[in-house]
């Protein structure tokens, strides 16, 4: 199933959520103007691609399309910090946002000629590199139905993912980094239901796809189901999983290149609402 058909399949099941969905509800108190998540992201796999093309006097050489793991001995576990909140404005109307880093090393003895950018790295060169991201989410979420035990939204936003990435070779005097930020358009579903007062599931999908632009091209999505428990009146806690994909190629004049990632992750957070 191609990524183009899941998008269309999604945002047909958001629109036979809204459909079935009452339409006439008495909005809830405004008791939630806020909400601070902030706890550890338990990465428990991680892996990718990165590549970086040649441009010689308007002459593009494609670049190896290095997997992280295999070709540079990357790390594909880790724990980070992670935020999320959001703000409600309306009554139905509010702003989320979410932030995380994830800094990622590697050390090998490259079994194969690997061409990145400007410099190609010879077979047996002990490689050690790094590929950082850093990942920041801001979105509007309209509330199409909310009562006090059930709220699904529809969501529209921007997911800006800096990635830095550098490879050198220990001994040999060779070494090439690059860095690019890319800005995306996210549209999203969500349902938030409580099974009891205290208990509470959230769940979120976010997705983006553009086959044709003039700087960027890619697909991305990620999907959030958790648990939270709202242990006092203003503090609770949760846990839950994450996955997210995201692939992207630049074609900028100055730069070109693509990179893949797909992250699967445990959250444990404090909530401060």
């Amino acid at each position: 199933m191609t990524f183009g058909s899941k998008c269309m399949q999604a945002g047909a099941a958001a629109l036979l959520a809204a459909a079935l969905t009452p339409a006439l509800a008495a909005d809830a108190p405004e008791d939630d103007r806020y909400s601070l998540s902030l706890g550890a992201y338990f990465v428990s796999r991680t892996n990718g691609t990165i590549r970086l093309d040649r441009t010689v006097g308007g002459i593009v050489t494609i670049g190896t399309s290095i997997d992280w793991e295999r070709d540079l001995g990357g790390e594909t576990s880790m724990t980070v910090p992670r935020l999320d909140g959001y703000f409600r404005f309306a009554p139905k109307h509010r702003m989320d946002f979410s932030w995380y880093k994830i800094d990622r090393g590697g050390l090998i003895v490259s079994q194969r000629g690997l061409d990145f950018g400007d410099v190609t790295f010879p077979p047996g060169s002990t490689l050690d590199s790094e590929l950082n991201t850093e990942t920041l989410k801001a979105t509007y979420t309209y509330s199409f139905y909310r009562a006090p035990e059930i709220e699904t939204s529809l969501s529209v936003g921007l997911h800006v993912t800096r990635m830095d990435a550098s490879v050198r070779s220990s001994g040999g005097g060779l070494a090439e980094s690059n860095s690019v930020t890319a800005p995306l358009p996210v549209f999203g579903f969500r349902l938030d239901y409580a099974f009891t007062p205290k208990w509470w599931m959230r769940s979120k999908y976010e997705l983006f796809f553009l086959d044709s632009a003039d700087e960027y091209q890619g697909a991305l999505s990620d999907f959030t189901i958790a648990v939270e428990h709202h242990t006092f009146k203003h503090v609770g806690f949760g846990f839950g999983l994450n996955r997210s994909s995201l692939d992207i190629e630049v074609q900028d004049p100055d730069q070109r290149g693509a990179f893949s990632s797909v992250l699967n992750g445990l959250m444990l957070y404090v909530t401060v609402r």
